[in-house]
């Protein structure tokens, strides 16, 4: 494993860079990204990576004020902004084609970086992604969602984001709610704030229907259980394969993580 930071389109960018160290391991197996989601860092993904065995190189990196990457000084956190450190990363590791997975605001990422550049994502794996707010009726956007966004521009900001955090966290295990917990109150406003801003107005389906659009695109899900709503993304676009993982919450790659890695690995090498 090693650590590393290059120079991205708004910042430096933090990656760990896992080898394919395992027995047998081939040298021709596709490269993995993985990106985090809200308020985590490349070590959410390290006990998937661990179990994962080392079976093809893996680069896990620090999205934009996240982590040991920087915060751009514009405060852009739109997928699409994050989208171009994700191809920042690629360049710089001199990788033609990768699988890319996110896991929540990660999968907008993802979807915005294989929809902009599909030759250069084999595949793309999205751990259970939040759906598309931009596909709920206006009265629910305007009952629901517009008062989260004006909470979060409150001095009450903190209590707000902790409900929210306290939904998706259902049926999470304890040692993850703390991990998520304690990144979360170490946050800054204008992160959070950016990112729900960004992720509640991103056209999620739209964006995903460019990459599937391309002939050879294979995109995958990995959802929690509780993922099943109208809005889902694998219930808007059937094409989008999906498993279940049993068991687990939001963060289901930390919940767990071996069973993560053994659908993760089967994706990937799917047909």
């Amino acid at each position: 494993m090693r650590s590393q930071t290059i120079a991205g389109p708004a910042g430096a960018l933090h990656i760990v860079d896992h080898p394919a160290a395992a027995a047998g391991a081939s040298r021709e197996a596709l490269p993995v990204v993985l990106v985090h989601g809200m308020v985590g860092h490349a070590g959410f993904w390290e006990a998937p990576l661990s179990h994962a065995a080392g079976r093809r190189r893996a680069i896990a990196m620090d999205l934009r004020g996240h982590g040991a990457s920087d915060a751009p000084p514009d405060a852009d956190y739109a997928p699409s902004a994050c989208a171009a450190d994700v191809l920042a990363v690629l360049d710089a590791l001199g990788l033609e084609r990768v699988a890319l997975v996110g896991h929540s605001f990660g999968t907008l990422v993802a979807i915005a970086a294989a929809a902009a550049h599909p030759d250069r994502i084999a595949r793309l794996v999205l751990a259970d992604p939040p759906g598309d707010f931009t596909q709920l009726p206006a009265e629910v956007r305007e009952q629901q969602l517009s008062p989260l966004l004006a909470a979060l521009a409150t001095d009450g900001w903190r209590t707000a984001a902790r409900a929210g955090f306290d939904g998706a966290l259902a049926g999470s295990a304890p040692a993850t709610r703390d991990v998520v917990l304690a990144r979360l109150a170490a946050t800054p406003r204008d992160r959070l704030l950016g990112m729900y801003r960004t992720m509640l107005a991103f056209p999620a389906v739209e964006t995903l229907d460019r990459y599937l659009a391309v002939p050879g695109s294979r995109a995958h899900a990995i959802v929690a259980p509780s993922n099943a709503r109208p809005f889902s993304l694998h219930v808007l676009r059937p094409a989008l394969k999906a498993v279940v993982l049993p068991e687990t919450g939001h963060w289901l790659m930390m919940d767990a993580p071996a069973a993560f890695a053994s659908q993760l690995e089967a994706w990937l090498t799917a047909d």
